[in-house]
């Protein structure tokens, strides 16, 4: 197994078959997670007030603490 493959099986966008999928970048990898559901709709109500996907307000978030951590 290369250092690019993984066991899972990427999954595809049903939209593409649509033409309606969103473009994502090469540079980019979608995942899937799970957390408590009261932190969840607490992110959504801060990316919402931020005016920010979700996804770019856990991006940032991450980041910011990578950095605080020395990563």
């Amino acid at each position: 197994m290369n250092s690019n493959s993984t066991p899972f099986k990427k999954r595809e966008n049903p939209l593409s078959k649509l033409g309606k999928a969103p473009v994502v970048s090469n540079d980019r990898d979608k995942y899937t997670a799970t957390m408590d559901r009261d932190l969840r709709k607490r992110l959504k109500v801060a990316a919402a007030m931020k005016g920010v996907q979700v996804s770019t307000f856990i991006e940032e978030a991450c980041a910011e603490k990578l950095e605080r951590e020395g990563y």
